[in-house]
Formats: structure tokens, sequence, C-alpha cells
């Protein structure tokens, strides 16, 4: 038997060359790694699948007619090779600074940068400090390869067929066709999510054209969450006054200062998106009222100049 190093190697290499998608039993012929009808065997390229699954790679899972419903599969290989973007030495420092302008917890954004050509310590200003669930990336996966989605949410298995994955609102959201919900379109949030999600199995689908997955969410950011509301009492400097107004239009009466500044009051449920809302404003806003969410806001500014740091 094969080393499960080489076996599954193998396995790559069979599935990255083929023009059609196989079925087991071809790839077994092909092979000699899985015997057919032999139920060990099945099981076996099942982990193998299962694996390269896991290490990112897109295995495409089809079910044509006239196959009595055997599966069959390959790896595209524009799917499967990064493509050569041609980047000039300055558009790839531009990606640069704006990756490292945007934190996540876990160094996905570096990793990226650097398969692109890219080096460590190019700085700019932090502008977004984004989480980073430990279902993203199979979601992602999920989304770009047209395969469902399996996971727990709300007490209950979904298996979803996914159109979009965002970050809205100081959260990330994966918005698609609930397929135990006769397919009706929802968004569920992703720390949300119980346990992990996994890729399913079966035929690929479409996600609709010009499907918008922000058209999901409620359009209040602030207001998009379970927990008790608090009113913030926020100055906005004569800069970004007119601004905010205007997109907040209807949320409450504005004192207007002598200086042009603005204080208004503002309805929150979501911590994480006021944060972010707050953020995008800079140094044009400041919280005022209440004390407990002005220290709230002081701390995690202060952490994250530490994180810097």
């Amino acid at each position: 038997m094969a080393d499960p190093v080489e076996r599954i190697t193998e396995l790559l290499m069979i599935l990255l060359e083929t023009p059609v998608p196989l079925t087991l039993a071809e790839i077994g012929e092909r092979s000699g790694l899985y015997e057919s009808g032999d139920e060990s065997s099945r099981k076996r390229f099942e982990r193998d699948k299962r694996t390269l699954r896991e290490l990112g790679v897109p295995i495409e899972t089809t079910i044509e007619e006239g196959d009595a419903g055997a599966s069959r599969y390959r790896i595209r290989p524009e799917d499967y090779f990064l493509a050569d973007l041609d980047l000039t030495p300055a558009e790839t420092v531009a990606l640069q600074m704006a990756v490292s302008a945007v934190r996540m917890e876990v160094d996905w954004d570096e990793q990226a940068v650097l398969k692109l050509g890219g080096t460590r310590g190019v700085a700019a200003p932090l502008v977004a400090d984004l989480p980073a669930p430990e279902s993203l990336p199979v979601l992602f996966e999920a989304m770009t390869t047209h395969r469902p989605t399996r996971f727990r949410y709300s007490g209950r298995d979904r298996e979803v067929a996914l159109y979009g994955v965002l970050y809205r609102y100081g959260h990330w959201y994966a918005t698609g066709a609930d397929r135990g919900d006769g397919d009706r379109v929802k968004a569920f949030r992703v720390d949300r999510i119980e346990g992990a999600a996994r890729v399913g199995e079966g035929e690929t689908y479409r996600i609709p054209e010009g499907f918008d997955p922000g058209s999901v969410l409620q359009s209040d950011a602030l207001l998009l969450g379970s927990g008790g509301e608090t009113v913030a009492r926020v100055l906005l400097d004569h800069t970004v006054a007119p601004t905010v107004l205007r997109a907040r239009a209807g949320t409450g009466p504005a004192n207007r200062q002598a200086d042009g500044s603005v204080v208004i009051d503002v309805p929150v449920r979501n911590r994480g998106a006021f944060r972010s809302w707050l953020l995008g404003l800079g140094t044009h806003a400041e919280v005022l009222e209440p004390a407990e969410l002005r220290a709230d806001i002081v701390g995690w500014l202060t952490s994250m100049v530490g994180e810097v740091r």
C-alpha cells in the first residue's frame, strides 16, 4: 500500500491532469490506489479527498446523467493555481500597504501578499480591525467552488448554497439559499455558527446573476443585533457632520454648535458595528456619553495601539 503522502499526492496529480471529471472507479483504474467495489478503498478515498479539501484544494464534484448516481471528481487548474497578476513593483507596494492597513486575527492577508511576491514590513495606518472566525476559509471555499456548505446554526443543521460572504457592521456574514427552508435566502452571522462548517458533496449550484449579499442584511448596521439598545451621544466636527447627517437622516435631532460641529444621538445594539463606524470617522468624531460606552471605546482603541507597537 502506498504511503499516505504519496497516495494523496498522486490523487492530486490525477485530478489536476484529467480534462474530464472521473469516477472513483476510473481513478482506481488509473492509479491502482483504490480497488473498485472495495469498501475500505472507498473510505480511504473519502479520507484522502477530505484531506485535500482541508488543505484548501478545490475538488469539483458533479453527478452526470448515465452514471447511475456516481459522483465524478476533478480539480480545475484555473481554480488550483494562482494566476500571474503581472503586478508592477509600484502595484505590489500599493497592495502591501492596503493589506497592512487591515488587521485580521490570523495572518491570511500577509500570507497572500507573500505568495504574490511581496515582502514583510510595509506599514500603513490601521483603518480596519477584522475578526477571523474559524469557519471563514471553509465558507469562502464553498462559495468559490459553488458547492453547498453544512453547519449548525441556531440549534439546527443547515445546508446552504452560499451566494456571498461579506464583512458588515462589525461581523462576517454568509448569505445564501437555505435548502432546509425551501431555498429561502438568508444571512448567517459567521461567529454564531455552532462548531465547524464543512463543504458538502453533491452537484454544484449557480449564484444568481447580479446578486447583492448586502441586500439580505438589515439596513441600519448599528441596530443589527439581539442585545439591548444603548443611545450613544456623539460629537461630530464640521468636516464630517454634513455627510453623517445625510447618511443617518431620521435617526433623531441634531444639536448644532457655534463652531459648526454637531452632537447627535445614535441608537446602538451592535458594539462591533459602532466601533467600525466610529473608526471610519477617524479623529472627526468623539463619544461623549454614556460613560460606560466611552470607556469601552477608549479601552478598545488603546489595545489596538498597544498591539501595533
